[in-house]
């Protein structure tokens, strides 16, 4: 998964990086610079954020020169994921 893949991932999903990075049990450095193309991800890093993030709704998708990612949540996920404590429309 490229990091613009997983950066695409949290934005459907409507987290935060502080989210990924307490799940996944990573630094929030490691993230950011993943999602901004910095160095080489290692294996087991594009694993564990993959699987925070399939855990939270999102499916990815491969094929011959395309990578996406899919997004099914139900709203009350949703709320539970958000990035802001605060009520909507507040």
């Amino acid at each position: 998964m490229p990091g613009y893949v997983c950066q695409a991932a949290r934005a459907l999903l409507n987290v935060s990086q502080a989210w990924l990075w307490q799940r996944a049990k990573v630094s929030r450095k490691t993230i950011n610079d993943f999602e901004n193309g910095l160095g080489s991800p290692k294996i087991a890093l594009n694993l564990r954020l993959r699987r925070a993030l399939e855990e939270a709704g999102a499916q990815f998708v491969c094929g011959e020169d395309v990578v996406g990612v899919v997004v099914y949540s139900s709203k009350s996920n949703t709320a539970q994921r958000s990035r802001s404590d605060r009520p909507r429309g507040a």
